[in-house]
């Protein structure tokens, strides 16, 4: 019915959920973890299932309400009662769901802090209540899952009143030690930025802040405890505590970072031409954007970024009169026929985004300015075709529209419907060449680095996660803490910077397994000029996770 920690199924994360199960494994391999016991995942199936159906009637609110008082087996409840009591006074009450094995869903789940035995029943309902929260559900959309369709294991053990707290991180035989004084609690949600030490693999202690909140010793003591579980069972992250001296290590997980873009900067991006051909490729990305206006646009990038307004025609009709125009654009601005004119643009176009850039810019500074008018009416065209994309189902924005293949476009406009609804785009080829432009135009700014790689996009500041209707996939979303309610839009971004907290939030350890760049404490009004809410949607960001810098331009 229950499990200890010491039991060798606890070992199991389908039993016991991620969390456990990796703390399982630390006290057999003789870690410092404490004892416990698991109410198992099997155990909440039912919990889940009216949650499940309460949400289909009553929203969130309803699935919350009916999960937190679902009535629990007569025996369960018992055997709870009696091991909680086994295990003293307070207790910490942990979701550990299968999800929580990697970083992707650090912070998602409800934990209880200081609870008496009493209260256990009460608290591991509530951490499958948690399931159903607004912002729990946020992340199972942009993860592609079904509400309540993953049962939750709860994780229930002593609780301690640490003198000091924190993350470590084993990364390339350094650790990373950051840590608050108190609970860790403050750190990890995103309200503290803590003081961060590092631990080279001599065992040399640096890190000023931390050596004076936390002393080396202490900081030695966390790294060896890392160290030493990266040895026997393959974590390369904890969260842990320190009473007296000691160190308890109450999570444990190994975090595989994905390869991220590594963007370089050659000579020829120093050209002024450089920011307004980004410009271009921002308006009109993706398949359509490289078939039908770049090719004669970059003659004159700077002329054709400004919106323009749909005409009254049938949108499949718009878009292969748009294809003709098109093709009669390019053979003047190249001077020479519409198929020869085509295929030379599109190698040079692919050429600006590959390496013969120098060349590139050379052929379209000899280019002959489209005609206004016709250029002018190609776009309209083409905003007609876009929007009636968006009518179909196809896209949610116009922008997105964009991200299609031509021959999937003209096969959607002509059934009139998309067999389903494309909300995320990935990663856009010309990234690497706007993150370049943008490097080498923008004004820069410096924070603190909190997830590797380098990523841009347009910025989006939310100031409430659950409502942005501005925010489009692959914008660099900016908050000024890094809270784990913002964890949902990581699937769908290209990078994420706050202008509070620290490296160790929840938040960046989701964006580090996601392989999603991040910048944290990095002062936006400065670098900006203004409120960064002010300008949401008005500014490329280029994202240095590494270095923990930014550079901004207009978008």
């Amino acid at each position: 019915m229950l499990l200890d920690l010491d039991d060798e199924v606890a070992q199991d994360p389908g039993h016991t959920g991620g969390k456990a199960a990796w703390l399982a494994r630390g006290r057999r391999a003789g870690l410092a973890v404490l004892p416990g016991f698991v109410v198992p995942a099997e155990a909440s199936r039912d919990a889940m299932r009216r949650g499940t159906e309460a949400m289909g009637r009553r929203g969130p609110g309803g699935a919350l309400l009916t999960v937190s008082s679902v009535a629990m087996d007569v025996d369960l409840e018992s055997a709870i009662m009696d091991a909680a009591r086994a295990l003293g006074d307070p207790l910490v009450v942990r979701s550990s769901s299968v999800l929580e094995a990697g970083g992707e869903w650090a912070g998602a789940f409800t934990s209880y802090l200081d609870i008496h035995p009493e209260e256990a029943p009460k608290a591991i309902r509530g951490c499958w209540a948690s399931a159903f929260t607004v912002h729990t559900l946020d992340r199972y959309a942009a993860a592609d899952l079904a509400p309540g369709s993953i049962p939750m294991a709860v994780l229930i053990q002593p609780a301690l009143a640490p003198d000091f707290g924190g993350v470590a991180r084993l990364v390339d035989g350094e650790v990373t030690v950051t840590g608050v004084a108190g609970s860790p609690a403050p750190l990890v949600q995103g309200w503290d930025p803590g003081a961060h030490g590092r631990v080279s693999a001599s065992g040399i202690v640096t890190g000023e802040s931390a050596i004076d909140l936390m002393g080396p010793d202490l900081i030695g003591a966390v790294s060896a405890a890392l160290r030493t579980a990266y040895e026997l069972i393959g974590a390369n992250s904890c969260e842990w505590a320190a009473v007296d001296g000691e160190v308890t290590l109450l999570q444990l997980m190994q975090v595989e970072e994905r390869p991220s873009l590594v963007v370089e900067i050659p000579a020829a991006f120093e050209d002024p031409a450089m920011i307004d051909l980004a410009r271009l490729v921002r308006r009109f990305p993706g398949p359509l954007g490289e078939e039908l206006v770049l090719p004669w646009a970059v003659a004159a990038p700077g002329y054709f970024l400004a919106p323009v307004e749909p005409l009254d025609l049938d949108p499949l009709e718009a878009l292969l009169e748009a294809i003709e125009q098109s093709r009669a654009l390019v053979s003047s601005a190249w001077r020479t026929t519409k198929a020869k004119g085509s295929d030379r643009a599109s190698s040079l176009v692919r050429g600006l985004r590959g390496d013969e850039t120098e060349r590139a810019l050379s052929a379209f500074a000899g280019l002959r300015v489209p005609d206004l008018d016709q250029s002018q009416a190609v776009l309209r065209l083409l905003e007609t075709a876009c929007r009636g994309l968006v009518a179909a189902g196809a896209v949610a924005d116009p922008q997105l529209a964009w991200h299609l293949r031509l021959v999937e476009a003209i096969a959607i406009l002509r059934e009139g419907r998309a067999p389903v609804l494309k909300s995320r785009i990935g990663f856009d080829r010309w990234e690497p060449f706007d993150a370049a432009a943008v490097i080498a135009h923008g004004e820069l700014g410096v924070g603190v680095a909190a997830a590797p790689g380098t990523a841009v996009g347009r910025m989006c500041f939310v100031s409430d996660p659950h409502d942005v209707p501005h925010f489009r996939p692959r914008d660099v979303v900016v908050g000024t803490h890094p809270l784990p309610n913002l964890a949902a839009l990581l699937w769908d971004a290209s990078a994420v910077i706050t202008t509070g907290g620290g490296p160790a939030a929840h938040l960046f350890e989701s964006a580090r397994a996601l392989g999603i760049p991040a910048v944290t404490g990095l002062d936006l009004e400065a670098l900006l000029g203004g409120d960064p809410a002010q300008k949401s949607g008005q500014v490329s960001l280029a994202v240095d996770g590494v270095g923990g810098r930014a550079w901004a331009t207009a978008w």
